[in-house]
């Protein structure tokens, strides 16, 4: 058993030796992130080991070693969530614990989401935790209040590293609290506006999504892009994603999304494009997903704009089960996470917990696995979080796929490119495993 962890150790020990020297302030101000779509980054295939993100912990190779770990008798972390501490304050003392506070809806109206991705956390704890690093459980109560009351216990306690909180009302409310501290925060949410000050945003962004699945449709004959999108902000920043990469437009389509009858609207879509006996573009973006998604593609059919005429194309909104048996986007391409790199730990989250997580809980293990892997090397707890460990440019392999912090606090992840057939999406292109250059 001590061997096998030297192993791991030793692996581990070794993932940030390469520090990038920054030169931004990491202030995303008024930084329009899809001005300048040179800068967004969707990686190489590469057997590079200079390039590749060094994270052999979260290889399936590794993670097998952990199982067998496990079947040795090794304890499977519990169900039930560690309850979150008190809020009143901790001595800060030298040789303390790396104190990591994660801050979900443990209670309340998303206690369920909360509480699948507490057990994703500890998984990860599980498999790559260290006797130095200490993750502590904050109960944000699904409420506005109750995530300040979190964020101030997180840091009453001299928490190193914030992880959450999920929601973007719930970040806004608490930057104020924590930016002073200059403590980071690493948080769920896609909200890219609130990156910056030390605040990294790691979920699921769209301006890469885009990118990757516009150039893929480039690289295989189709260049006239229509988009037809509902009048929201994802919208509008896949629609300027669009307009500054180059990629020509011919057409773009807006509707309310309190719109109840799409029929007009999309008849005239398709008159005002008829050009001959088919249309004025051959690939277009449906940046929306759910029922929102079918209920369009429906109308889209029945106006003669379909997969035998054009290319459906989509972002990660696409990458839902209910969708899987939805002929009428059959051949649709969109961009997402590699699903059978997840496969591995939706498997053993089944196993652990009796139940499949939910989507957002991939988040939480990496999230964890990345603060516990800092740790590891770390002297101390100020020298453990620093803006060059996070945003180390060769990045990190997660459940996810690769992905790396940019100095402006926004992520970049390596995506691979689906096509919707029956019963689920198959990989056409797959997720690189390397990004090229240094993040913005």
């Amino acid at each position: 058993m001590l061997r096998v962890y030297a192993k791991i150790q030793t692996l581990i020990l070794v993932l940030f030796s390469t520090v990038l020297l920054s030169g931004c302030n990491g202030n995303v101000g008024s930084y329009s992130p899809w001005s300048s779509s040179n800068n967004i980054n969707t990686g190489v295939m590469s057997n590079n080991p200079e390039s590749m993100p060094n994270i052999a912990w979260q290889t399936p190779g590794e993670r097998q070693v952990l199982s067998d770990q496990s079947a040795a008798g090794v304890p499977v972390p519990p169900a039930t969530p560690v309850p979150p501490v008190a809020s009143e304050a901790v001595p800060a003392a030298p040789h303390q614990k790396i104190i990591v506070s994660i801050l979900l809806p443990l209670s309340g109206t998303k206690s369920g989401l909360g509480q699948s991705m507490l057990k994703a956390a500890q998984m990860a704890l599980f498999d790559i935790g260290s006797a130095n690093f200490e993750l502590v459980p904050r109960d944000t109560k699904s409420t506005r209040d109750g995530t300040i009351a979190a964020a101030q216990s997180a840091l009453n306690a001299h928490s190193a590293l914030i992880l959450g909180p999920i929601f973007a009302d719930d970040l806004k409310a608490i930057k104020p609290i924590v930016s002073p501290t200059h403590t980071p925060i690493i948080a769920f949410t896609t909200d890219w506006t609130l990156a910056g000050d030390n605040t990294y945003i790691m979920g699921f962004l769209p301006f890469t999504q885009v990118m990757r699945v516009v150039k893929y449709a480039q690289d295989h004959g189709y260049s006239k892009l229509a988009v037809y999108a509902p009048q929201t902000d994802y919208s509008d920043v896949v629609i300027s994603t669009l307009q500054k990469s180059g990629i020509p437009v011919v057409h773009v389509n807006r509707y309310s999304p309190k719109q109840m009858d799409l029929s007009a609207s999309v008849q005239q879509f398709a008159t005002s494009s008829k050009s001959g006996e088919g249309f004025d573009f051959d690939a277009l973006m449906l940046p929306l997903g759910s029922e929102g998604l079918r209920t369009l593609v429906t109308k889209l059919n029945s106006n003669g704009i379909s997969q035998r005429n054009v290319k459906f194309i989509g972002t990660g909104l696409w990458d839902d089960a209910t969708l899987y048996n939805n002929p009428a986007l059959y051949g649709g391409w969109f961009s997402a996470p590699d699903p059978d790199l997840r496969a591995d730990f939706e498997k053993r989250y089944q196993e652990n917990y009796g139940a499949a997580p939910l989507r957002l809980s991939s988040l939480a293990y990496d999230a964890t696995a990345l603060a516990a892997v800092l740790a590891r090397s770390a002297p101390d707890a100020s020298a453990t979080y620093t803006q060059q460990a996070i945003t180390n440019p060769r990045g990190f392999a997660g459940i996810d796929g690769i992905f790396r912090f940019r100095n402006d606090g926004l992520s970049e992840r390596g995506l691979a490119v689906l096509e919707l057939r029956s019963g689920s999406p198959k990989v056409v292109d797959p997720a690189p495993t390397a990004f090229v250059s240094s993040g913005t």
